[in-house]
């Protein structure tokens, strides 16, 4: 993810209520992204193969992961079909992943 360090800056931000709309809503995104990333990594998937099982074109695949657009929510269902999970699960944050930031 080539936003990484303005993603992990937002997400450190541990006062997400004093933060404001565009910020708030950077933090979500982020989150749910890096929820999805990590998925698809851990089961060992490449953007190339999560698109081929969507049905979309690997750019697809990297501008979400890189936060280039605001994915429908379909995008987000078949995304999550694509790692055999629910959007859900990944929505309501079962399992976080911690941030942390490198240096």
């Amino acid at each position: 993810m080539k936003n990484t360090n303005k993603i992990l800056e937002v997400l450190n931000n541990k006062e997400i209520d004093k933060l404001d709309t565009q910020q708030a809503e950077l933090w979500l995104r982020a989150k749910i992204v890096l929820q999805f990333v990590t998925l698809r990594k851990e089961k060992g998937l490449s953007q190339e193969e999560v698109a081929e099982r969507m049905g979309v074109i690997r750019p697809q695949i990297t501008r979400f992961e890189n936060m280039k657009n605001s994915p429908t929510i379909t995008f987000l269902v078949k995304y999550a079909k694509a790692l055999d999970t629910e959007v859900d699960v990944l929505l309501k944050g079962v399992n976080l992943i911690e941030v942390k930031q490198k240096h």
